[in-house]
């Protein structure tokens, strides 16, 4: 057990420009940018012998991990699909660019961030989100797997995952910014500990 291996893969650019918009339950679908920067990480992850690659429903993790398995040799039985690797919902907020927020809803953003508040306008509660992704986690993390898992979702959730699997206490702030297309690799040791924080290719 103590040589296991969680490979976090957020998804590449997508029509919906996720670089500048709140894409959350947005289904928008990766853009031919996006196909070539998940295609752009295959050197990085080739030669790993990934027990089962799980991934959000969305369209633009999806497609991610399917392009990893394939230019990866894996079987397409080791993929699954689990909805509460979902992003958050940004309700209202959905597909807006941060100015946009700020016209309709003025210093919310700066609310948010201050932690003063904690769910977008008619969109998912944080702790709700909190909730789901730190199950998905557990529940993967009590499977019997002893080698290496992918794991291939968006923004919001993978800093979720990697916040329970580390088990960094409520309130604190963390330092994973997990840009599009990046890999990030935790390692179970004595406990489990961040390897690599948002390498790109």
């Amino acid at each position: 057990m103590s040589d296991r291996r969680l490979w976090l893969v957020r998804h590449g650019e997508t029509e919906g420009q996720s670089s500048l918009r709140f894409h959350g339950r947005n289904d928008v679908r990766l853009c031919d940018e996006g196909r070539q920067q998940i295609r752009n990480l295959a050197p990085l992850l080739q030669g790993v012998d990934f027990e089962r690659v799980v991934h959000s429903p969305l369209a633009r993790a999806a497609e991610s991990a399917s392009i990893l398995a394939a230019l990866c040799a894996l079987p397409a039985g080791r993929l699954a699909a689990d909805e509460r690797l979902r992003e958050i919902s940004f309700g209202a907020c959905e597909g807006m660019t941060e100015a946009e927020i700020e016209a309709a809803f003025p210093g919310f953003l700066a609310r948010f961030r201050a932690g003063e508040a904690d769910t977008f306008p008619a969109g998912e509660p944080r702790p709700e989100f909190a909730r789901r992704v730190a199950a998905a986690m557990d529940d993967l993390l009590g499977l019997p797997w002893q080698r290496d898992v992918l794991v291939v979702a968006h923004r919001g959730t993978l800093r979720q995952a990697m916040r329970r699997v580390l088990r960094l206490p409520h309130g604190i702030d963390d330092p994973f910014g997990v840009e599009l297309a990046s890999v990030s690799v935790l390692r179970q040791g004595e406990g489990w500990q961040l390897d690599v924080l948002g390498l790109l290719p």
